[in-house]
């Protein structure tokens, strides 16, 4: 990969977390492989500001588990063209895009022994169950949804409303758009 870009891969050995980058398989809900590469870009800043939550949850026996992160405008317009609804998919021209800025990410939380921990919907669920604050979910799931937003608030990030899973630096608009070829990752 080239250097002269802002973007580090984040690695469960780098960061003591859980990858599972559901658009390197079909199990998303395109129901094909939108990326060629299961890897995992950050902006340098929400690299480190993701280490800070990771901190924040060690104590609790908790670690994260990644489902995306760096996302190329290629792939946004591909998840975009499945689901045309800019509420939950963002417009790959006009919306913020702050996946393909690698300041978004999207996780959840497992426990010491790798389970996935109940957030009352999968990801991805484009329901208002998915929404912060939903009160229609279990106790279970709305207080592991505010443990993770605890631990992701602390370390710097803005959750987007309708996702419980999503994540990222504020002011997007001071991160540049990336697409796949400006870094050379070949997750496309």
């Amino acid at each position: 990969m080239k250097n002269s870009h802002p973007l580090v891969e984040v690695t469960p050995q780098s960061h003591d977390l859980v990858l599972e980058i559901v658009y390197a398989s079909e199990n998303n809900f395109t129901g094909k492989q939108v990326y060629k590469k299961p890897l995992c870009l950050m902006h340098e800043e929400a690299a480190n500001r993701l280490q800070n939550a990771i901190e924040v949850l060690q104590p609790m026996g908790l670690k994260l588990k990644i489902w995306d992160a760096f996302r190329p405008l290629e792939a946004q317009q591909e998840l975009f063209n499945c689901v045309p609804n800019p509420e939950y998919v963002s417009h790959p021209k006009t919306g913020l895009r702050t996946h393909c800025r690698g300041i978004a990410i999207d996780l959840t939380l497992v426990d010491q022994f790798g389970r996935t921990l109940e957030m009352g919907t999968e990801f991805d669920d484009f329901r208002p169950l998915a929404h912060h604050g939903n009160d229609q979910i279990s106790e279970l799931a709305q207080k592991n949804r505010l443990i993770l937003a605890g631990a992701m608030n602390v370390a710097g990030f803005d959750s987007l409303q309708n996702e419980w899973w999503h994540y990222q630096l504020p002011d997007a608009d001071l991160y540049p758009i990336l697409e796949d070829s400006e870094i050379g990752s070949g997750i496309i």
